[in-house]
């Protein structure tokens, strides 16, 4: 059965998280679950922009992440005029400071779209969940996600606490944890490049969320 829907049977393989995250060479340890060609190459479509938004986010600032713009993410940019489009009408200068003010100059910001960042989040998470614990989470289990910029100190202690794993270096550093008394209930911070930190909770539809106390999301910005 496929581990992303849950539903159909699964005919190929995906990674999770998309292989397009990471620029060539791509590393050998990437992980990949079994999918159905509807769940394949319905992401696939997604996960392109994603990775362009990803790349602003992470700016230029390591020999892997100006691969990953100037080899991946022009290229999509490139070809895709809707996504120019985009680029263009929802962007803005912003004046960017330090977290101590420390004024750093103008920058320009744009907006990441909702539905391509949830959908691989989404994704990778169901997959990485079947990878780790051998489970399917299927169609009754949401998964709410949610960008930070940082965590509060009570919640940091419980993270440490939560299973660490990575996938290729440190492109994807994630922990990970599920409730004993409800497995299908779990927690994933993921952490792209050191520098673009998502939260993750896998719950039952029918049970509320857990409330937690983080900084609000930002812009990508480069």
């Amino acid at each position: 059965m496929c581990v992303l829907c849950g539903i159909r049977e699964a005919t190929t393989l995906d990674h999770v998280p998309p292989k397009a995250i990471f620029p060539k060479p791509r590393p050998n340890d990437l992980v990949t679950v079994p999918s159905c060609f509807d769940c394949n190459n319905t992401g696939s479509k997604y996960d392109e922009e994603f990775r362009v938004f990803l790349s602003l986010q992470l700016g230029m600032e390591t020999p892997t992440t100006k691969r990953l713009w100037k080899n991946e993410a022009l290229r999509t940019i490139h070809h895709n005029r809707r996504l120019q489009q985009h680029l263009v009408e929802k962007s803005w200068d912003v004046n960017l400071r330090t977290p101590a003010g420390v004024y750093l100059g103008k920058r320009r910001a744009v907006v990441m779209p909702v539905r391509p960042h949830n959908s691989v989040m989404d994704r990778t998470v169901r997959g990485l969940y079947f990878h780790h614990y051998g489970e399917i989470l299927g169609p009754r289990i949401s998964c709410k996600v949610a960008p930070l910029t940082g965590l509060s100190n009570e919640f940091s202690s419980i993270v440490n606490l939560m299973t660490f794993s990575s996938i290729g270096g440190d492109a994807l550093w994630y922990r990970h944890g599920r409730a004993a008394e409800s497995p299908p209930d779990s927690l994933w911070l993921l952490l792209f490049y050191q520098r673009y930190l998502v939260m993750v909770e896998t719950r039952s539809k029918a049970r509320s969320n857990f409330a937690l106390h983080t900084d609000a999301p930002q812009a990508a910005r480069r």
